[in-house]
């Protein structure tokens, strides 16, 4: 019998978060407001088409500054978008996503609540206003995974 290391439960306690967040963001067609207004160079999670056409070159250019939401990491693939929750894919390593959103989180003023990070992982927890928002990112093997969750505090 193969014994789990720390950095093997940590991974799995990860993996096992982030399965559960697909699972509830794929949940039926019911929308609900977060609370915040989506600015044009942040992440929306449900454009109208005059939206999406103004934003989509915008996406992850530069971090939000405006707003209570966070810009969408680029280069990526949407894995899931629901109100309140962006799962991403990108080819890009931990590292470099995990340093867009450290200056993303600095220059837009967030507070960090919880900050943990590993080689594997990096799961931050900040507050802005009345605004939370859990950023989870971690590899996939062939890539990085981000999930992105905002809610009312």
């Amino acid at each position: 019998m193969k014994r789990i290391t720390g950095s093997g439960i940590v991974v799995l306690v990860v993996l096992t978060l982030l399965a559960m967040l697909l699972v509830a963001g794929c949940g039926g067609n019911k929308t609900t407001s977060t609370g915040t207004t989506p600015s044009s160079s942040s992440v929306s999670t449900t454009p109208s088409s005059a939206q999406a056409s103004s934003t989509s070159s915008s996406l992850g250019s530069s971090p939000s500054t405006s707003s209570n939401t966070l810009p969408k990491y680029e280069p990526s693939t949407v894995v899931s978008d629901a109100p309140g929750s962006l799962q991403l894919t990108s080819t890009d390593s931990i590292q470099k996503v995990t340093a867009f959103y450290d200056d993303a989180l600095a220059k837009g003023g967030w507070s960090i609540i919880s900050n943990s990070k590993t080689a594997y992982s990096t799961n931050i927890t900040a507050k802005k206003g009345s605004t939370g928002t859990t950023l989870s990112i971690s590899t996939t093997g062939s890539g990085t995974y981000i999930s992105l969750v905002t809610y009312p505090m």
